[in-house]
């Protein structure tokens, strides 16, 4: 009976210890529902871990033999309400009232999650009474001063636990006094650029970028974004420069992999004329540069996406287009005589390019003031529909082209151009303005933003 009993506590704990998180918990509220673990990849993905059924109490557990990446966490359940959990000893137990999970909410066996919940409420009573409209400023001051304080000691008391990590990368830097004079308009420019600058230097020093758990949490995708769309000009060398500042700090592979992802993603296909540059340094200097943070398919894609953007930057010749009129003869495209020409890409069956031709028609009075042309090409090389879509919109003004082209010993049709690749043609329409040396200024203007766009090239040749 004891080597029984002996082997039965060995296999016992050995089913345990393969536990490697376990998550118990007691919703007030919840009967027979589904309840979800999930951690943040930014603040708009959640990666569901795992999912239970709660019994008709409310009760639930999260049991599994897989090692939950640490970070913040969410619980989610009753549709729409969820708690937040951060996630180091994953193996804790909670309990709640839905009819008021902060004040309710409590946990055990998890020092990171009390911390983090008793900040919360502590800041959510000073701010409701900070709040109040018969408040007056001297008590507004006093209990503003009282937020700092309760910060302050609340760190210092925590500094040890992540939870500290996560309050303190939600904070914006705070600036220091400037020491100057203000005695003109000039000085209180001079105040403003001095906190524009600190602020802007300082944006990151509550973020730990060396800590791989950050991008497991919202603050890490909201600090990035904010940061590139408030503080830096959106101009390829200052989003590159300021990008580059960044990684310098981010030493973490998992930080700097994120990292590298949200900026080079958003500046892709960004709809800011000619950020693409910015995209384009990314990629050769993270992407080609460093493949040992990537697989191999990722980085030959991107080969292959540069390859495609690069020749398309604002401020290169437009590439060859092979292209012939309705007479067969070809376009020479650099020899056409226009201050600006618009180049109109498009499938002849494609809605949504029936529904931009017209809009682009309705500007030809316009362009014809401002000497400026369009090329029109089809992608497809269909003869009948490209005539019918001519015909039907009336653009028989513009210069209509297709990519078909008669091999004069053999009589049969032949294809030069690939505009998937060559023209970045993934969805149509496509419109291109080039200057009157054919080079690009503009790509991707919607046509409702062209008579803006042409007026605008016209001011700043002045």
């Amino acid at each position: 009976m004891k080597v029984i009993g002996t082997l039965l506590f060995i296999f016992l704990f050995a089913i345990n210890a393969n536990a490697q998180y376990e998550i118990k918990g007691k919703i007030k509220g919840l009967s027979k529902s589904e309840v979800y673990l999930a951690h943040y990849f930014g603040y708009n993905q959640q990666v569901i871990k795992d999912t239970v059924m709660a019994n008709e109490d409310g009760e639930f557990e999260f049991k599994g033999a897989e090692v939950l990446p640490k970070g913040l966490y969410l619980i989610s359940f009753l549709k729409s309400k969820y708690i937040d959990v951060v996630m180091e000893d994953p193996h804790f137990s909670l309990s709640l009232d839905t009819t008021d999970i902060l004040k309710t909410i409590t946990f055990e066996n998890s020092a990171e999650n009390t911390a983090f919940y008793a900040f919360q409420r502590k800041m959510n009573d000073l701010y409701s009474r900070i709040n109040q409209p018969t408040l007056s400023s001297i008590a507004r001051k006093n209990l503003q001063a009282e937020v700092q304080q309760f910060q302050q000691q609340w760190k210092k008391a925590n500094a040890t636990l992540f939870v500290s990590k996560l309050i303190e990368s939600s904070f914006d830097p705070e600036i220091p006094a400037y020491r100057g004079e203000l005695r003109s308009k000039a000085d209180t420019t001079k105040m403003q650029m001095y906190q524009y600058q600190y602020y802007k230097k300082h944006y990151f020093d509550g973020m730990d970028l060396g800590d791989e758990r950050m991008v497991r949490t919202p603050f890490l995708q909201r600090k990035l974004e904010r940061f590139f769309k408030d503080l830096v000009i959106q101009d390829p060398d200052s989003i590159s420069r300021e990008s580059d500042l960044i990684l310098q700090k981010a030493k973490d592979i998992e930080v700097r992999r994120y990292i590298i992802y949200k900026i080079a993603s958003t500046y892709e296909n960004n709809p800011i004329l000619g950020t693409e540059g910015a995209f384009v340094h990314l990629a050769e200097k993270y992407y080609i540069g460093e493949p040992a943070l990537w697989d191999t398919s990722t980085v030959r894609r991107m080969k292959e996406r540069l390859a495609i953007i690069k020749p398309l930057l604002v401020g290169k010749s437009f590439p060859k287009m092979h292209l012939t009129d309705i007479a067969g003869k070809e376009i020479n495209m650099a020899s056409l005589p226009f201050k600006y020409t618009v180049v109109f890409i498009y499938d002849p069956e494609c809605s949504h390019c029936k529904q931009e031709a017209p809009k682009l028609a309705a500007l030809n009075d316009y362009f014809k003031s401002k000497n400026v042309g369009v090329v029109a090409s089809s992608i497809v090389r269909d003869k009948a529909a490209w005539k019918k879509f001519i015909s039907e919109f009336k653009i028989n003004s513009w210069i209509n082209g297709i990519d078909i082209h008669l091999n004069p010993q053999t009589g049969k049709e032949e294809y030069y151009t690939d505009f998937r690749n060559t023209f970045d043609v993934y969805s149509t329409p496509v419109v291109y303005v080039l200057d009157q040396h054919k080079k690009i200024v503009g790509k991707r203007i919607p046509v409702e933003n062209l008579k803006d766009f042409i007026q605008y090239l016209e001011t700043r040749r002045k």
